[in-house]
């Protein structure tokens, strides 16, 4: 598998697939793909659990069904592309390094990964944040891409250090930092 993100107002994720391999994403996301792409749409993906897994993805956020792409017998592309304007962030995801992302936020990812629902710890941040209480929680194994809107600005913390931010002003962050 191999990606580049192209653009720089409204960036564009491309993603070329060996036969065999796959990504998904929420259903409505993508921009175009191949013809050697196969495209099915399944409730299982993101986190499985069949029902209750696609009920904890729309209480984050996401969609009820999620769109796989598959490259057959050949090699292929996909393409995802943000819809304002901002960036596509790349992230490792494994256990132990999961992230808390905004509502909306996931763009795509590897098939191992999981979607599921991460919960504000704070009554303020959920009120005030103009986006609720609810996160995209994205763990598992593998890739992911987040679509940021905005500019893009990121810190790193030390441990015990504090930054207060806006909570509409989170795109992202690792889920061992407290958000209050």
């Amino acid at each position: 598998m191999q990606m580049r993100i192209q653009g720089t107002t409204m960036p564009v994720l491309e993603i070329q697939l060996s036969p065999n391999e796959s990504v998904y994403s929420e259903s409505g996301e993508l921009s175009w793909m191949t013809n050697s792409i196969q495209m099915s749409t399944h409730t299982q993906l993101g986190g499985g659990g069949g029902v209750l897994g696609a009920l904890k993805r729309v209480a984050g956020g996401g969609s009820l069904f999620m769109t796989e792409y598959r490259a057959m017998q050949y090699a292929g592309e996909v393409a995802f592309a943000t819809k304002v304007p901002g960036h596509i962030v790349p992230v490792g995801v494994a256990p132990g390094a999961e992230y808390m992302v905004h509502r909306h936020g996931f763009l795509c990812a590897t098939p191992q990964v999981t979607i599921g629902v991460g919960f504000q710890q704070s009554l303020g941040a959920g009120i005030f944040g103009g986006a609720g209480f609810m996160l995209q929680k994205v763990g598992g194994t593998g890739t992911a891409w987040f679509e940021l809107s905005g500019e893009l600005i990121m810190k790193n913390l030390a441990p015990g250090e504090t930054l207060r931010v806006h909570p509409g002003h989170v795109g992202a962050f690792h889920s061992t930092v407290g958000f209050a």
